[in-house]
């Protein structure tokens, strides 16, 4: 079993463009992984949470990750998200991620039908890990899964060898420390977040997947490298400075944000899919006064 989440580093949630008419644009992903891979992204992860995966349709789903291995596979690393509601629809989306070349799969506790327990998901779990040979991140996003794998829940996750990282979106930077009190140096912890990313980087956190429009790429990198190197000074001026942008993905959505930001520019992402909708005239206009008070558009 790999190592893979041990070596950190920044992820590009690749949020997945679409057409004018809503149909997948293939075409504009390989452009959007090309400029993420030349900001100098460590990696890319497609079809996760804030990609807008789960709107997608399986056809449509495998055909991105596909797109995606076959333009990063050698170059970065690649996080394929697989939850779904089954493990076998999981498993399914493990295999389909190992076969095209993905460095590693990002696995959240989905669910709809109450009763779940702890032990269920162990279970799920430790399904996958045993039945593919890249490692599982295990990701925890209670805000939208409704699924809070507390840190006692996480360190009894210790005893699948398959599980190398955990991505932390609680949302609560001092879960990062309260998993590295519990776990010790058994996971390698991600960010999750980007209002609490400094934060998670201060309590023990060695990468961060958060999804970014190239426009603002570098700043995000830079970032990063400022805080895996423990340069506090430094990746607290960058963060300060982007701060109202964080802010506002907060409040306002990641993919309708970043959405909004690519029609100001040469690359443009589309609207994101229905149910969700696009921001707003006045949140547009609000977003844009952060977005070139920070020199990211003229």
């Amino acid at each position: 079993m790999g190592t893979i989440g041990f070596e950190g580093g920044l992820y590009c949630y690749l949020i997945t463009p679409f057409k004018e008419n809503g149909d997948l644009d293939l075409q504009t992903l390989e452009l959007l992984v090309e400029k993420v891979i030349e900001n100098g992204a460590d990696g890319v992860t497609c079809v996760a949470s804030t990609t807008e995966g789960v709107y997608l349709t399986e056809e449509e789903r495998f055909s991105v990750v596909e797109k995606t291995c076959e333009i990063a596979r050698g170059r970065v690393f690649i996080d394929v998200g697989i939850g779904a509601l089954s493990t076998r629809q999981s498993l399914s989306f493990a295999e389909h991620a190992q076969k095209h070349g993905a460095s590693t799969v990002i696995l959240e506790m989905q669910t709809y039908l109450p009763g779940l327990r702890f032990s269920d998901i162990h279970q799920h779990y430790r399904a996958i890990a045993a039945n593919i040979s890249i490692p599982v991140r295990l990701y925890n996003i209670p805000h939208t899964t409704g699924v809070d794998m507390l840190p006692t829940q996480i360190a009894e996750m210790a005893d699948i060898s398959g599980i190398d990282s955990v991505k932390d979106a609680t949302g609560k930077a001092e879960r990062v420390k309260e998993i590295k009190d519990i776990c010790g140096d058994r996971f390698a912890i991600f960010a999750g977040r980007h209002h609490n990313a400094y934060d998670s980087y201060l309590h023990g956190a060695i990468g961060w997947e958060g999804a970014f429009h190239p426009v603002f790429g570098e700043d995000m990198v830079t970032l990063h490298s400022a805080l895996k190197n423990r340069d506090f000074k430094t990746g607290n001026a960058i963060y300060k400075k982007m701060e109202p942008l964080f802010t506002f993905f907060r409040f306002y959505g990641v993919p309708q944000a970043i959405k909004t930001i690519s029609s100001w520019t040469d690359l443009k992402l589309g609207n994101p899919r229905p149910p969700l909708r696009p921001l707003s005239k006045k949140e547009a206009h609000s977003l844009h006064l952060i977005v070139k008070s920070l020199g990211y558009i003229q």
